[in-house]
């Protein structure tokens, strides 16, 4: 699908943390480095459980409108959880943490070809180039910059299909809060992690885990052949079940499902009455193992 096209991602929020000691307040909390989310650049980040397991996530600029105040683009349906999540860890740091969805929104800009956008409203995702860049705007300012960046205005399915045909997942889709690692949803690989920064809640575990390269499960693109299946179906090899379906997109007839790598080559993975087909995005450095479907590997 060749132009530039732009969608209002009507599932987002926007939490502004300003203070003082905003800056160091996430650093110690957030799996990237704050640090970093300066200027022309943003970071993907999330905030885990003591037990190293997916709370949230989110995007990390600057806020051009107050100076020293950062703004975290997150999952609007869980933004005041988010806000309570962090006032929890506030105690006495000079910090202020508000909810300002209702007056901004988010807008995403890609190319559909796949191709970066080095120049456009926003700053660029950082998770991956053919990402595009993403906005946050005042909400009476979006149709202006939709124009002025030349693109046409897509439904929000266009860009979920766009993400999920490069194997992206979305918070709001794809990861289940207080269940899910980090790296099975592949945080790793999309600069959503920062191995060389201090101390943050979760990081032992998550370390650890990279560490040992024990990434059991990941979260990938699949193939369905046949009615696609709903989000949360079983993805069986013979009679055990090694994944489940989360995105889905009937058009493209892609979904992103998370698959033990241990269990499935040399399998034939089925969901409900479809056969499914994974694929290792180009982005990914994983393999599946051999002799999957063999029935040796151990369950979670």
């Amino acid at each position: 699908m060749a132009g530039r096209f732009a969608s209002v991602l009507s599932g987002r929020g926007v939490i502004r943390v300003s203070g003082e000691e905003a800056r160091s307040f996430l650093q110690n909390l957030v799996t990237n480095n704050v640090e970093k989310a300066k200027g022309a650049q943003a970071v993907y980040s999330a905030l885990l459980t003591p037990q190293g397991k997916f709370l949230f996530d989110f995007f990390i600029s600057e806020d051009p409108a107050a100076p020293g105040a950062l703004l975290l683009d997150c999952d609007g349906a869980r933004a005041g959880d988010l806000v309570k999540r962090l006032s929890m860890y506030k105690l006495r740091a000079k910090v202020d943490i508000e909810d300002k969805s209702g007056e901004f929104a988010v807008i995403a800009f890609w190319n559909g070809d796949g191709s970066p956008m080095p120049e456009g409203p926003g700053l660029p995702d950082p998770r991956h180039a053919a990402m595009g860049r993403r906005a946050i705007l005042p909400k009476d300012g979006v149709e202006a910059a939709i124009t002025a960046a030349g693109a046409e205005q897509a439904p929000e399915t266009a860009w979920h299909s766009h993400r999920i045909g490069l194997g992206i997942g979305d918070a709001a889709q794809d990861f289940e809060p207080d269940r899910t690692f980090p790296l099975e949803v592949n945080f790793d690989e999309l600069n959503g992690i920062d191995f060389h920064k201090g101390c943050y809640i979760g990081q032992e575990v998550t370390s650890r885990t990279k560490r040992r390269g024990s990434v059991r499960k990941r979260l990938l693109p699949v193939h369905v052949e046949g009615e696609m299946p709903k989000r949360g179906t079983p993805v069986k090899g013979g009679a055990r079940e090694v994944g489940t379906i989360f995105s889905t997109d009937a058009e493209t007839e892609r979904a992103l499902a998370l698959i033990r790598l241990d269990l499935i080559k040399g399998s034939v993975l089925e969901a409900e009455t479809a056969e499914i087909r994974p694929e290792i995005p180009e982005w990914l450095p994983v393999e599946m193992a051999e002799g999957a479907g063999n029935g040796d590997a151990e369950d979670e």
